[in-house]
């Protein structure tokens, strides 16, 4: 189930991201997206786990393109808690690599058109 909270000019976008995520990769648990601003955190995003609960914040104040991709990094952080991945720099390279790949899907799945990346552009180890 997703929840959000918080103020952000992006809060109608979110369930259609959200959604197109969910339509590639299963998340189990319950996700709340809380918008905030995070610039004395000098971040765009967090993603934290409380219980069976994902928890991620996002700044308040992104344009579309930096809000969607965003959203999209902190959901592969979701699945990759899911799939018990804690090396760092492993969640952060596929997680920067998949923004890229999933953001450019998203994009052409709002024109109509569907892009589907190969095997292992689209995969989450």
């Amino acid at each position: 189930m997703l929840l959000t909270s918080g103020i952000s000019p992006h809060l109608s976008i979110t369930p259609k991201v959200f959604e197109f995520f969910t339509e590639s990769y299963e998340i189990a648990s319950d996700v709340e997206i809380f918008h905030k601003d995070l610039s004395d955190e000098n971040a765009y995003g967090f993603t934290e786990i409380n219980g069976f609960e994902h928890f991620i914040q996002i700044h308040n104040d992104l344009t579309e393109e930096d809000y969607v991709t965003t959203l999209l990094h902190e959901l592969v952080h979701v699945v990759q808690n899911e799939q018990g991945i804690t090396s760092d720099k492993v969640r952060e390279d596929q997680a920067y690599h998949m923004e890229k790949v999933l953001y450019k899907n998203y994009c052409a799945s709002l024109q109509g058109g569907h892009q589907t990346p190969t095997e292992h552009q689209n995969r989450v180890y």
